[in-house]
């Protein structure tokens, strides 16, 4: 386990802190489940980290990325990425987080 920066804009604050965002998609890998990053006062541990293209995360995980439904994932992710836009074939990293608290810890 290491720690990692893993960087958020700052309106995603109150979804991240109340749990209601627990995934980040990015265009490269960040870190591995296990590592850990901490945002906004709080610590998190990277659960997962998996290789999907965009269009499959605005079908079935939109949610976790804190989002009300695809289309807002996808007006999400063109506004940060306007160069580009929205591909749906392009493939990104999905990180899934857990607050530290959250977490299993090793007992041995």
């Amino acid at each position: 386990m290491k720690m990692i920066d893993l960087p958020f804009l700052l309106e995603w604050e109150p979804q991240i802190l109340s749990g209601k965002k627990s995934a980040t998609s990015r265009r490269t890998r960040y870190g591995y489940p296990g590592d850990y990053f901490e945002a906004f006062g709080a610590r998190f541990i990277l659960t997962v980290v998996c290789r999907f293209t965009l269009e499959h995360i605005a079908r079935f995980h939109w949610w976790e990325e804190g989002c009300t439904c695809p289309e807002e994932f996808i007006n999400v992710w063109t506004r940060l990425h306007p160069r580009v836009g929205f591909r749906p074939e392009r493939k990104v990293y999905l990180h899934r987080f857990k607050p530290e608290a959250e977490y299993p810890q090793d007992t041995q």
